[in-house]
Order: C-alpha cells, then sequence, then structure tokens
C-alpha cells in the first residue's frame, strides 16, 4: 500500500512562498510604521503650534521675567527637532524683541525616530498677546503671509507637509 505524504520538493516550494509572504509583509509594515510615525509628527507640529497660541494668551510671566510672546523656531542645521520659546520683553517695554535667543528656549522637541523635516520656508513662528497675532518669518527673516513645514522619513519615501497662514489656519497635505 502506499502512503499520502508531501515530497521534499513541495516542503521546500511551500516553505519558499510563505518566506516571500512574509517578506512582503515586513517591507509593507515598515513603510506603515514609517508613515504613521511621519503623520505623528505632522500632527505634533500643529498641536505645538495651537499650544504657543493659548500660551500667548495666558503666560503674562516666567519667573521674574515677562512675556511678551510665544514663538517656535525652525533650524536648518538641525532637522530633526524644533524650539518652542518665550519672547521676553525688554526692560519695563511691553513688546519684546521677536527673535529667538538661547535663553528664551521653553522647550526643545525632538520629532519620532526616522522622520527629518524636508524643507520650510518658516524660520519662525511667533505668536504675540493678548489677541493672539501670528506673525510668520521666513528664511531672510521678513514677515510672510503663509509659510509651508514638509517632512519626510530619512528613508524619503513618504512626505507629508503643514502649511499655515497668518489667520493661524493649519492644513496638512
Amino acid at each position: 500500500f502506499m502512503r499520502k505524504s508531501f515530497t521534499l520538493v513541495e516542503l521546500l516550494v511551500t516553505s519558499a512562498i510563505i518566506m516571500i509572504m512574509l517578506g512582503i509583509t515586513i517591507a509593507y509594515s515598515q513603510k506603515g510604521e514609517g508613515i504613521n510615525k511621519v503623520n505623528r509628527s505632522v500632527e505634533r507640529i500643529a498641536f505645538d503650534i495651537r499650544r504657543i497660541a493659548n500660551l500667548s494668551m495666558q503666560t503674562r510671566q516666567i519667573g521674574d521675567k515677562k512675556v511678551c510672546g510665544w514663538g517656535i523656531v525652525f533650524d536648518e542645521s538641525k532637522t530633526n527637532q524644533y524650539i518652542i520659546f518665550s519672547d521676553f520683553c525688554e526692560g519695563e517695554s511691553i513688546r519684546g524683541d521677536k527673535r529667538f535667543s538661547e535663553a528664551e528656549i521653553h522647550e526643545v522637541v525632538k520629532l519620532n525616530w526616522g522622520v527629518v523635516i524636508k524643507e520650510f520656508d518658516i524660520n519662525m513662528l511667533m505668536y504675540l498677546p493678548p489677541e493672539p497675532r501670528l506673525e510668520i518669518y521666513d528664511e531672510y527673516d521678513n514677515l510672510a503671509n503663509d509659510g509651508l513645514i514638509s517632512l519626510t522619513t530619512v528613508a524619503g519615501n513618504f512626505v507629508k507637509s503643514i502649511s499655515i497662514n497668518q489667520a493661524g489656519m493649519i492644513s496638512t497635505k
């Protein structure tokens, strides 16, 4: 009588098919993970922009220094982070200098691992109380009407952008 069983060739072919499918699944999930990281980083930047608008309405003083505005600054040499800062008033003035300095750092926000800022035409965003009024500064420190920040994975296989206008409207694409 004959036994029914798999031959060695059938087992090897089945194993090869399973390995190919597993490789495709792993590659797809890694790409999906990169897309999710970029999306989370975009949402974090949008959240922080809204947060500095709220801070500019609420915060009047930090320690003994009077706050005249809140901002976010982007540095082209550090594409994996941005800085949230408070613009301190100068002396008795009710105005700050609308410039970032190391002494004004409130928080350094690092993007998710594997995500970088690909390009931006915004050097700094600044919310000024009490309204708050948004001022957008381009890479030449000139006032701009709007700005764009694009994030990507380190591999560069997915890009998502945030645009913001002078009214403070944020959109992603």
